[in-house]
C-alpha cells in the first residue's frame, strides 16, 4: 500500500508555498484594512497592520504610563504624574499598556475583532505581543501571580472565553507567573461601559469580590486586562483584592484609550 503524504506543517517550506498557491487561487481580505493577507500576515490581519499597531513609549506617568505631551514636561521630577493621576485617588499602585487605543487606529480595529468577532487566534497573537514587551513597561519580578479581570458568567457563556483570561496566560507562561483566574469574581452583570468616569464609576461599583480571600492576602497582585480607558474597572477590581489582604496592585493591560 502507498504511504500516504504527509500535510505541510505550518512554518515548513512546503507550509509556505502551500499558502502562497491557496492565496493566489482564493485571495483573503485583511480584516482591517480590506488588502490581501500577505506572507507577513498575522491571523486575519496584513502584515502591514500587525506592524501598525501603534506602542505606548514606555516613559510617561510614574503611576499610569501615559505620556506627557512635552518630553520635557517631567524633568526633575523623581515621580511625575500626568493630570489625570493627579486628580485620582486610585487603588492600583501602577499601570502599564502596551498599545494606543485610538477611535480610528489598528489596535483598536484589531482588538475589538479579536473580543467580539471571536478571532481567538488573534487574540492569542495579541497575547504573545503582551507578553513579550510587558517587561520594557514594568518590571515583572517580584509580582506574586496575575489576576484576569473576569466576565461575568453569562458574557463569558455567550462570547465562549474571557480575553482577560486569555493574556494573562500568555503573560504568565512567558515571565513564570501564575494565574490567579477563580480568586476575582464579578458579581453582577453590568452594562458595557460609557460615559464619564464618573458614570463609569458606578456601574463597576461593587460588581467584584474575592472568592478566596487566603489566596490574595499578603502578595503582590497584577491585575491583567485588554484596555484600560478611565481605570474605573482596574480600581474597583484592585479595591476588592486589596479589601481581601492584598499587599499592593499594579495593572497590566493590552491597551490605553486616548
Amino acid at each position: 500500500m502507498a504511504r500516504a503524504e504527509e500535510a505541510p506543517r505550518p512554518g515548513s517550506a512546503a507550509w509556505d508555498l502551500w499558502a502562497a498557491a491557496l492565496h493566489l487561487l482564493f485571495p483573503t481580505p485583511c480584516h482591517v484594512c480590506g488588502a490581501p493577507l500577505d506572507r507577513e500576515r498575522v491571523s486575519c490581519l496584513c502584515g502591514r497592520c500587525w506592524r501598525a499597531l501603534e506602542r505606548v513609549p514606555p516613559a510617561g506617568c510614574s503611576r499610569c504610563g501615559w505620556p506627557f505631551p512635552d518630553a520635557d514636561a517631567a524633568a526633575g521630577t523623581e515621580r511625575p504624574l500626568c493630570q489625570r493621576c493627579r486628580e485620582s485617588q486610585d487603588a492600583f499602585r501602577l499601570a502599564r499598556a502596551v498599545l494606543r487605543y485610538r477611535t480610528e487606529g489598528t489596535a483598536r480595529a484589531a482588538i475589538l475583532l479579536a473580543k467580539h468577532g471571536g478571532r481567538l487566534t488573534l487574540l492569542r497573537h495579541l497575547a504573545w505581543l503582551l507578553a513579550a514587551e510587558a517587561s520594557r513597561y514594568l518590571p515583572m519580578a517580584g509580582w506574586d501571580g496575575l489576576v484576569p479581570v473576569p466576565l461575568h458568567w453569562r458574557r463569558r457563556w455567550e462570547r465562549g472565553f474571557n480575553q482577560a483570561e486569555v493574556l494573562a496566560r500568555a503573560v504568565g507562561r512567558q515571565h513564570g507567573l501564575c494565574v490567579l483566574r477563580r480568586v476575582l469574581v464579578r458579581v453582577r452583570s453590568t452594562p458595557t461601559q460609557e460615559g464619564d468616569p464618573e458614570a463609569r464609576r458606578r456601574n463597576v461599583r461593587g460588581a467584584f469580590a474575592v472568592r478566596s480571600p487566603q489566596a490574595v492576602r499578603g502578595r503582590r497582585l497584577l491585575l491583567v486586562d485588554d484596555v484600560f480607558t478611565t481605570g474605573a474597572t482596574a480600581n474597583a477590581c484592585a479595591r476588592a483584592l486589596l479589601d481581601s489582604g492584598a499587599a499592593e496592585v499594579g495593572v497590566l493591560t493590552l491597551a490605553r484609550v486616548e
